[in-house]
């Protein structure tokens, strides 16, 4: 696939246009590969971020397993009131318990 004059023009502009904008950023980095002594300072500080809020991670965790357990009795409690409320009978309903429904003849 060969690509015509005007095309490679084309992308030797976009490309001068995204390296000019890329040095306008203000990067530090000029060379294409990273910089290791980068990657290991963020590397350690990001070793260093996690153990000081380890402490902080855990108490959110308890505290979400703790809502979600509140949370699961509350639907629990919900879904139990609403059956009692749909079985619910009167209190001279008999039926069910060994009586027949009276039935009155006058």
């Amino acid at each position: 696939m060969a690509l015509t004059q005007s095309e490679l023009d084309k992308l030797k502009q976009e490309n001068e246009k995204l390296v000019s904008s890329y040095k306008a950023t203000g990067c530090v980095c000029a060379s294409t590969s990273p910089n290791m002594n980068d990657y290991k300072s963020l590397q350690i500080e990001f070793e260093k971020f996690k153990k000081d809020h380890y402490a902080e991670r855990m108490k959110l965790q308890i505290e979400l397993s703790y809502l979600k357990d509140i949370f699961r009795k509350l639907n629990k409690g919900k879904s139990d009131l609403s059956h009692l409320l749909s079985v619910q009978k009167h209190t001279t309903d008999k039926t069910g318990l060994g009586y027949n429904k009276q039935t009155t003849f006058f």
